[in-house]
């Protein structure tokens, strides 16, 4: 039996349920930390950002109003709290990104075999890296399409940008990780 959708856990939240809570967290905290990772531009800045947005949906559970997913008013909250942060941050590259951790979390699949592994394990660090030499901006497009599979519009209103310039930034945001991939010889 399937349990209550995510609407009704926030309505169950809204009323004071923290286990109704726990259950949309549980449900959503990978996508919403890979957006943050993205948006954010180092990883403290990202788990302050994670926190942020989780507390902040708690609080304001009563006001999801279901003109989109809870997936994507999830994502809204996340995206503005890593902007509210990188305003306050400094732009220092994140010194250990946990390339392993990130990668698990994208759905990256660990080969058996070591000289797979091996390989595998190249690919994901050129792929960060590259991920990592964009702008912010570059990187949440990606993340909301082609990690997270948002559609076009839920990715639109997550960045708060029209269907035509979100499809835009996408096709400009994967050209560039296409030409950091080809400089850093990772075809």
């Amino acid at each position: 039996m399937a349990g209550p959708d995510d609407a009704e856990l926030l309505r169950r939240t809204a009323a004071g349920d923290r286990a109704a809570f726990d259950e949309v967290v549980a449900r959503h905290k990978d996508a919403v930390w890979r957006l943050c990772r993205a948006a954010a531009p180092t990883r403290q800045d990202a788990e302050d950002a994670l926190q942020e947005a989780f507390l902040s949906a708690f609080r304001h559970a009563g006001q999801f109003r279901g003109e989109s997913s809870v997936r994507t008013w999830l994502l809204t909250i996340a995206r503005h709290a890593a902007l509210r942060l990188s305003v306050r941050a400094a732009a220092a590259p994140d010194p250990e990104p946990d390339i392993w951790a990130l990668g698990i979390d994208a759905g990256w699949g660990a080969p058996e075999d070591p000289e797979a592994l091996a390989i595998a394990a190249q690919r994901r660090d050129a792929l960060q890296r590259a991920l990592d030499a964009l702008e912010p901006a570059d990187r949440e497009v990606i993340v909301l399409r082609d990690l997270e599979q948002l559609d076009g519009e839920s990715a639109a209103a997550v960045l708060g940008l029209a269907l035509p310039a979100m499809k835009s930034r996408l096709h400009r945001a994967r050209l560039r990780l296409a030409a950091v991939l080809i400089r850093e010889g990772a075809r």
